[in-house]
């Protein structure tokens, strides 16, 4: 397991806030990428980097569906929830206090 820190992109925060949004549950790969709508690649590079940090955990189902692939369900485990929250966060106060910093030359102080 890595500790090492996570890059910060745009796929990995979506991904944060729809494992955030399941509160809890499970959810496997492909419910991911339509909540995304990021590529499946770009998907399972992103889990697979959670998961070596400690902030998922993943299961493969029990029973398969016929003319389905089996799935890989993925869940936070309580440092990924933790984490996962303050980088959130972080990152919405930081793009809140862009938007709202005055345009260099505008006269405002």
């Amino acid at each position: 397991m890595s500790e090492g820190p996570i890059r910060i992109t745009q796929p990995l925060l979506a991904v944060l806030d729809a494992l955030l949004e399941a509160e809890g549950n499970e959810l496997h790969g492909w419910a991911i990428m339509k909540a995304t709508g990021c590529s499946g690649p770009t998907i399972y590079k992103i889990l697979e980097r959670l998961a070596e940090a400690g902030w998922l955990t993943s299961r493969w189902e029990d029973e398969i569906e016929p003319g389905r692939p089996r799935r890989r369900y993925y869940q936070f485990t309580g440092k990924g929830v933790t984490r996962s929250q303050a980088v959130v966060h972080e990152r919405r106060q930081a793009h809140t206090a862009g938007r709202m910093r005055p345009a260099l030359g505008s006269g405002l102080a």
